[in-house]
């Protein structure tokens, strides 16, 4: 496996861990959405602050010490919403930790194959609007099934699935160092956090709904992840 491939499927793995723990106990523990909301919105704001404040003494672990920190977060935003549909009245704690795994093993499988498809030489050729199709698509497909199937699973694929898009850009990225990429996996990070916790508060406000903008039109520097540079041995 490559070694950019590597580094950023195990920082989503490492991430989503760490979404999945705060959300099952959080859900556990809280009653109040709103409370939820107010500690996913603060521990961002605590994250930018550390990322301002320490990043640039020991970027490495302090990126990954944020990237732990914005899972928490995400968790306790996505908390909100189970709280917010009384799932305790419909399921037990076992039932949402089981179903958070298995949209943690989804989302990780479609991560994995979305790697995978970029050794066929066309799609290589044509990464960013495979990239936007896939990404589009898979949104749409999550949506439908939390409107039409089981809420209580497929709210937590969505939610992953959000998680995972947002990683899926440092992977098609071009960058040239390690740094440079962890850096970009913790800006995913925070996005998450702050798309997941916006999102969350639509719902849990009575919204009508939400748009993503997921058009691209914004300018992007890819790279397939195999030609990245960070693959090459002597980088470090």
């Amino acid at each position: 496996m490559k070694k950019k491939f590597g580094i950023c499927f195990g920082y989503l793995v490492f991430f989503n861990i760490f979404t999945g723990l705060s959300t099952w106990l959080f859900s556990a523990l809280l009653t109040d959405k709103r409370l939820a909301i107010i500690i996913a919105a603060a521990v961002f704001v605590l994250g930018i602050f550390l990322g301002f404040t320490l990043q640039r003494k020991r970027p490495l672990p302090v990126n990954s010490a944020i990237i732990a920190l914005s899972g928490i977060g995400t968790g306790l935003a996505v908390s909100a919403y189970f709280i917010h549909v009384n799932f305790k009245d419909f399921i037990d704690l076992a039932t949402l930790g089981q179903n958070i795994l298995l949209a943690d093993i989804a989302v990780l499988t479609f991560y994995c194959l979305y790697g995978l498809s970029l050794n066929i030489p066309i799609l290589e050729r044509h990464i960013k609007l495979y990239t936007y199709s896939v990404l589009i698509v898979f949104l749409l497909l999550t949506i439908a099934l939390w409107a039409n199937q089981d809420k209580f699973l497929f709210s937590l694929v969505f939610y992953f699935y959000i998680n995972t898009a947002l990683f899926v850009f440092p992977l098609i990225m071009r960058v040239e160092t390690i740094k440079d990429l962890i850096f970009r996996l913790t800006v995913a990070s925070f996005g998450a956090l702050l798309l997941i916790t916006l999102v969350t508060l639509i719902i849990i406000s009575e919204g009508d709904g939400f748009d993503l903008d997921l058009s691209g039109r914004g300018v992007i520097d890819v790279e397939s992840p195999k030609k990245s540079k960070i693959n090459e041995p002597n980088e470090h």
